[in-house]
């Protein structure tokens, strides 16, 4: 029974996954672009952050987070309660040339600007085109530069076999 055992593990090198990943990094690197996004919020209604973190009034963190979140807003009092722009970064995929990305949803959601930075650090502003929360992703949309930009294609789910892996 152990011989049977041994046949059934997987060599190490299988174990951690294929070893021509960076051939296929390497074609495709050009179509990865990251995605900037900034959003305003309101301070007062901020709920990521934006107040002082709720602790028993006997707890000796209160001065350290007090001070903390004051140097925050910049000392300005209750003018720090005043509309702020939050920036996040996330990444998507060039799945067309001309211009039409696709990444998560959570990425772009509740954004007032999306833009788009290629590999070559170009950033190109984007609209958002249609997304789905369910799936968590969104499709978005930039005017393309001079370039000729690479995109990355879809796979065929159809054709995987249970245990490949996908990139």
């Amino acid at each position: 029974s152990l011989g049977v055992a041994s046949l059934l593990m997987p060599a190490p090198a299988q174990a951690r996954g294929p070893d021509g990943i960076a051939d296929v990094a390497e074609k495709v690197i050009d179509a990865v672009v990251n995605i900037s996004t900034s959003q305003t919020v309101n301070a007062k209604n901020d709920d990521k952050g934006g107040a002082t973190p709720q602790l028993p009034p006997d707890s000796p963190f209160n001065e350290f987070f007090e001070e903390f979140f004051k140097n925050r807003r910049g000392g300005m009092g209750d003018r720090g309660n005043a509309p702020r722009k939050v920036n996040s970064l996330g990444s998507g995929f060039i799945i067309d040339t001309d211009g039409t990305v696709v990444t998560n949803n959570h990425v772009i959601a509740d954004a007032d600007e999306i833009n788009v930075i290629l590999n070559d650090g170009t950033k190109i502003r984007a609209e958002l085109v249609g997304r789905d929360k369910k799936s968590d992703l969104a499709v978005l949309k930039f005017t393309p530069p001079e370039k000729k930009l690479t995109a990355v294609k879809f796979g065929d789910s159809d054709k995987l076999r249970l245990g490949e892996w996908v990139i």
